[in-house]
């Protein structure tokens, strides 16, 4: 899971627009009604590590947002204006400092959406969301994040809890039952609140505690101090984010973007960071831009996930019109919403 990829990076993955698609059954059951056998489980969890672990170059012009995709429109934040930036992987918030002050907390509150998988004869394809906070990664190159995650894999939901420190894997939380049989795993409708603290340690290597709480099913709910030298973890950004992954297959092949699972609808709350030793929630954010992203197709025609978007989830969103995911500011608490409209 990295930092959000510009709009014109090159992207092979053909796949057909699914608005409409089959919804199986949550949890561990097929859309044959057969439950996947260990070997399967281990292979769709592999494979959720392979590609929320994907290290791939950055692409285009300079950065992983387009800059020409970035403009002031009219909702306010305490700083000022509100900065619409287009993302062909992310859609969410990102508050993004200016100077020399440095993020030292996120936190935010969500619940697990329930996703539609792809339908027959497409209920192999992969797809996939994901739900985190975390720090750095909207303008450097690593990112210190943690969440929850959805895969459809061979027609089956595998639901997660996970943590990374990129450049390093993602590493995935939870109970033995739920990584080894896709039993007894986070579930559609489970409260979760997340943060990300850091704090300087020794010899210009600073320590970060990465803690989700899942509300609803305790056992789910993990802890884990990492660390990271000042100079690679730069502390520059505070995110709230929906993410389909990248992955960059071996050899000379082309950036993949993988398709992002049909969740009709998400939301975070009680979104806060702490920079330069002040605490606000998102909209609050004194030290730079407040930057409202919304999720594009990588030929930059239509969007797949907007917040705050006045269309119904699932409508085909023309990018060119400012009006059907327009720049919004959170609310006063910490909190928006996101619709899905496409997996592509």
């Amino acid at each position: 899971m990295k930092r959000p990829w510009v709009r014109y990076a090159l992207i092979l993955l053909a796949a057909p627009l699914i608005l409409l698609a089959w919804q199986g059954a949550p949890g561990s059951i097929s859309a044959s009604g057969k439950a996947p056998s260990a070997s399967v489980v281990a292979q769709a969890r592999a494979q959720f590590v392979k590609v929320m672990s994907a290290h791939a170059p950055v692409v285009g012009h300079g950065g992983w947002v387009s800059p020409g995709a970035q403009h002031r429109s009219s909702p306010s934040a305490a700083n000022g204006s509100i900065t619409l930036s287009q993302s062909i992987n992310w859609s969410g918030f990102a508050d993004a400092e200016s100077g020399t002050k440095t993020v030292s907390q996120v936190s935010g509150n969500w619940t697990i959406p329930a996703v539609t998988c792809l339908p027959r004869p497409y209920e192999n394809q992969d797809a996939f969301l994901a739900n985190w906070v975390g720090i750095d990664g909207f303008s450097d190159g690593t990112v210190e994040q943690l969440g929850s995650a959805t895969q459809c894999f061979e027609g089956v939901k595998y639901y997660y809890v996970w943590y990374e420190m990129y450049p390093a894997n993602t590493v995935e939380e939870g109970t033995t039952a739920c990584i080894n049989d896709n039993v007894n795993c986070p579930e559609p409708g489970d409260r979760v609140s997340a943060s990300v603290t850091v704090t300087a340690g020794a010899s210009g290597v600073n320590n970060y505690k990465l803690t989700l709480t899942d509300h609803t099913r305790p056992d789910e709910s993990f802890s884990t101090s990492q660390t990271c030298a000042a100079a690679t973890c730069t502390d520059s950004s505070a995110e709230w984010i929906v993410e389909r992954p990248a992955t960059l297959p071996p050899g000379n092949a082309p950036i993949q973007i993988l398709p992002l699972a049909d969740f009709w609808k998400t939301s975070f709350s009680s979104g806060s960071v702490v920079s330069g030793g002040s605490s606000s929630n998102i909209q609050g954010f004194q030290g730079g831009t407040v930057n409202d992203i919304s999720m594009i197709d990588d030929t930059g025609s239509y969007y797949l996930a907007c917040v705050g978007q006045p269309a119904p989830p699932g409508s085909l969103l023309s990018a060119t019109d400012a009006s059907t995911c327009p720049t919004v500011s959170p609310s006063r608490s910490g909190g928006f919403g996101e619709s899905w409209d496409s997996s592509f």
